[in-house]
């Protein structure tokens, strides 16, 4: 908002000087009323106008997927790397505004009960098919709208004079023009060019009048009677005042200028390359909202940082001695490890087998690895224990002492960047790894965290679980569209039934069976706010209450709801989407007896 208040009124400062400069000492009156009329109108309408053929961008939008991982046991639901809300604090630039627009619109409303109460307390009548009200003791002479006021202390010829002159006043509906001035400062009361701009205006309803009269009588009649003109004046911003000194000077000097020639009008032309200028600049401000490291970091960084297996880095120094790094990319590779051993993981790409980095991640810890180089790459992971490194032909490499086991991930992850007419996409990858035994392949889930429509390779095994039972699944609820995720991990204890239900009708969109020890991943979850309950136990089964079908165990060892509650609206921001996913880890842990 500040950045928009900011364009308005430097649009309206170049217009204004323009007119300035240019136009203000003509004579085309009807020109220049159109002018100083539209131009305060398209400053406010440019910064929305985004024309694509003007814009010089550097960089598009992009989709983000974020992971928010919570971690939960059946003793204690507590929720890692989330913090409760905040009560937002007071906009004060706010309620200075909203307090300037109140005091605005107040003193409009005044000078209108001021205008009031003269009509009130006057004589009415009628000349020249125009309303009069003539005002008691006075000299004032003004209009507004189809009223002319006229003071009882004029004589007869200076109020025939003063009536041809603000008859067209009210024909060209001068007072139209006032008003909407008088609107645009109560709702930009901060801005002085508004103000200026009424001036202008004013100026030029006295200019087009003076021209309308002088066609009439002798003209050198009219300037002696400015010029001998010492009458009072309303105090009153919108009425078309006859007898306003401040003004009489300008008013005489243009009545006594010749007509601008017609060759002048070409002038006006120079709208033109001013307008294509604004709308180049207000263009080139949407398209180059570039996507800095510090947003995609901070939007990162929140996930699990306050969990305390989460490390910020990684990357060993020696062995990562001739890592590649491209800081021009936003994007990341978020490895999480399992309990079962350490691990190092060399990034190799497959178009020239050269490893550009290496990543160490110690049991149950989360790396995120950035600014990884286009390309395609696959991840060589060993596992083992007591880190160490050594020289092998002037390259520093990092080994276990104690090794368990060697395996080259089968997934291919694809860093390269999909540019397309409306938006660019920086891919990024979430992958599982955890070592179970040499003849068991372990289960590595992917995420792919860009919008390239690259279906996520999810292994077999998770696949074919089938953790959504048809039956209590009948009603359930999906959305395409969406390509977020609930993933639940169940522990060794107990199978789990979640039930996901929507805050907003109290419906339920998902029931998920997860057995003990493994992995489920929920798709496709419609935008909404969602709470989630949790049954822990064993015998899982299906019963028809009410026709509706729902899952349970026969053997429940614990139940509960679960906190907090999941937030799946997307968000939209300048830079992009965040589409939020969540990861649950439900362990059922015994009630201890007291």
């Amino acid at each position: 908002m500040p950045h928009y208040l900011l364009q308005t009124l430097i649009f309206q400062v170049l217009f204004l000087v323009l007119y300035d400069i240019f136009h203000k000492k003509d004579t085309f009156f009807i020109w220049n009323r159109i002018y100083l009329t539209f131009t305060p109108i398209l400053s406010l309408i440019f910064p929305f106008i985004k024309i694509q053929a003007l814009s010089t961008p550097t960089s598009q939008v992009y989709v983000s997927k974020l992971e928010r991982v919570i971690n939960t046991s059946s003793e204690s639901l507590v929720v890692l790397g989330t913090t409760g809300p905040e009560q937002s604090p007071t906009n004060w630039w706010l309620v200075l505004y909203c307090l300037g627009v109140i005091v605005s619109l107040f003193l409009l409303v005044m000078k209108f009960y001021k205008l009031n109460i003269l009509t009130s307390f006057s004589f009415k009548s009628v000349l020249k098919n125009q309303k009069i009200v003539t005002l008691p003791n006075s000299s004032q002479a003004f209009s507004f709208w189809n009223t002319i006021y006229l003071g009882d202390q004029l004589n007869a010829e200076e109020k025939k004079q003063i009536v041809t002159h603000e008859i067209v006043h009210v024909e060209q509906k001068h007072s139209l023009d006032q008003l909407f001035f008088e609107i645009l400062k109560v709702v930009l009361w901060w801005n002085p060019m508004i103000y200026i701009y009424q001036s202008r205006i004013t100026i030029l309803h006295e200019y087009l009048a003076d021209a309308a009269v002088v066609s009439t009588i002798e003209k050198r009649n009219y300037i002696e009677q400015l010029l001998n003109s010492a009458f009072q004046t309303q105090e009153i911003t919108f009425v078309n005042q006859f007898f306003n000194k401040s003004l009489i000077k300008k008013r005489i000097f243009m009545l006594q200028k010749s007509k601008s020639k017609t060759i002048a009008k070409f002038k006006y032309l120079l709208l033109a390359p001013v307008i294509i200028g604004i709308l180049s600049y207000t263009s080139s401000i949407e398209a180059s909202s570039t996507i800095t490291r510090s947003s995609i970091e901070n939007s990162t960084n929140n996930i699990d940082e306050s969990t305390s297996n989460f490390f910020a880095s990684g990357e060993p120094i020696c062995p990562n001695e001739n890592s590649e790094y491209n800081g021009k990319l936003n994007n990341y590779l978020k490895l999480y490890n399992g309990k079962s051993s350490e691990a190092i993981v060399d990034i190799v790409s497959t178009e020239t087998s050269k490893k550009v980095r290496t990543v160490y991640i110690t049991q149950n810890t989360t790396q995120f690895v950035r600014n990884i180089p286009e390309g395609t790459y696959k991840l060589n992971v060993v596992y083992g224990k007591d880190y160490a490194e050594k020289q092998i032909d002037g390259e520093c490499k990092a080994y276990f002492t104690n090794q368990i086991a060697i395996e080259t991930n089968p997934n291919i992850l694809d860093f390269k960047i999909v540019k397309t007419k409306k938006r660019i996409n920086v891919p990024s990858y979430s992958l599982s790894i955890d070592l179970k035994n040499k003849n068991q392949k372990k289960t590595i889930n992917e995420e792919a965290t860009s919008s390239k429509n690259v279906k996520p390779k999810i292994s077999k095994k998770i696949i074919e679980r089938e953790a959504e039972p048809k039956c209590p699944n009948q009603n359930a609820q999906y959305d395409t569209k969406i390509d977020n995720y609930l993933k639940i991990t169940a522990g060794k204890d107990a199978d789990v039934i979640l039930t996901l239900t929507s805050l907003e009708n109290q419906k339920v969109v998902r029931t998920i069976h997860v057995k003990t020890n493994q992995v489920y991943i929920a798709r496709n979850i419609p935008e909404g706010t969602y709470e989630y309950s949790v049954i822990y136990g064993d015998d899982y089964a299906e019963k028809t209450i009410d026709n509706i079908c729902m899952a349970y165990f026969k053997n429940v060892k614990k139940s509960e709801k679960g906190v907090p509650k999941l937030d799946y609206n997307t968000v939209r921001t300048k830079k992009g989407l965040n589409v939020p996913s969540y990861n649950l880890k439900l362990e059922y842990t015994p009630e201890t007896k007291k």
